[in-house]
């Protein structure tokens, strides 16, 4: 076989064994449905599932490592979506060295490049993989961000999902007779997801703390960055300070909070549909070069 072609055929192959590396690496993983079943319905979560998976996983050098890097990068003066982090529950020291090590790993593809060329004596210049190794450095440290932001925003939707079925509750609870302060806790009791869990352990930290609920859900939003959690704390502040009456307001804010995250949706659906035209104009502009590239060669020979 030609060297020009088995070294081409080789760096494309290394090139699609990295991408098919990466998107099984960003795919998301089915949950087993029979595990999920087999859990036992009135088992309580633990205050922080992240905390307590990475607590179970065993002491092994790797692991012991792994934490000293994330110590060392924590401490660096690398940014971080501090927010956003917060909000998936990943830590600083965890974000920076998987972005890092992401990065590094990229930054790798040019020496490969090269010793790949090199085995089949290939003639290219050095700069070229050099070149491809920075960008794809650059694009790696950009795609987990980019990664990591879209999550943090998929998890601020559920959040906000979740808040109008515990405006609702939370109503109701009230106009059974329930104390603003008991309504809080009884309904952020009603579900164990992540996101009523979340607004239990700031409730909890705040009355530990001696402070009202409101302010624990007050830190909660400025911690998350979601809004609709300030508008919940304001409106529980002003029930227990000015004995306002809140049910017609909670189910109001949740009727107006449904209705935003409908519209939401809509507009994203439509984005989507929008994008859908993307691969059918590339898939058109290749089959109208396939047809063309005969005449076009015949006519240029």
């Amino acid at each position: 076989m030609n060297p020009v072609i088995a070294g081409l055929i080789t760096a494309g192959g290394a090139a699609g064994i990295g991408v098919a590396l990466v998107i099984a690496a960003y795919t998301p993983t089915r949950p087993d449905l029979l595990a999920a079943l087999a859990v036992p319905a009135d088992s309580d979560p633990p205050a922080n599932a992240f905390d307590a998976e990475h607590d179970a996983e065993p002491d092994t050098v790797l692991r012991r490592w792994q934490r000293r890097l994330e110590t060392a990068l924590a401490a660096t003066r690398l940014t971080s979506p501090d927010r956003d982090l917060a909000v998936i529950g990943m830590r600083r020291g965890e974000y920076l060295t998987t972005r890092v090590a992401i990065t590094v790993a990229a930054l790798v593809i040019g020496p490969i490049y090269s010793l790949i060329f090199a085995t089949f004596a290939l003639p290219i210049p050095a700069a070229i993989p050099a070149g491809i190794g920075v960008i794809a450095a650059a694009v790696a440290w950009l795609l987990v961000g980019s990664h990591i932001a879209g999550k943090a925003e998929a998890a601020r939707v559920e959040m906000r999902h979740a808040l109008v079925a515990y405006l609702q509750l939370m109503a109701l609870y009230r106009a059974g007779g329930s104390g603003v302060g008991a309504a809080l806790d009884q309904a952020a009791a009603t579900s164990h997801t992540w996101a009523f869990d979340r607004i239990s352990g700031a409730i909890a930290s705040a009355t530990r703390a001696g402070q009202p609920a409101s302010a624990g859900i007050g830190q909660l939003a400025d911690e998350l960055g979601i809004d609709e959690l300030a508008d919940l704390a304001a409106i529980t502040d002003n029930a227990a300070t000015a004995g306002a009456t809140i049910y017609a307001t909670l189910m109001a804010r949740a009727a107006s909070l449904r209705a935003q995250l409908h519209a939401d949706q809509i507009a994203a659906a439509r984005v989507a549909s929008g994008r859908m035209s993307i691969p059918k104009a590339i898939l058109s502009m290749a089959v109208m070069a396939f047809l063309l590239y005969p005449a076009l060669a015949a006519l240029t020979g």
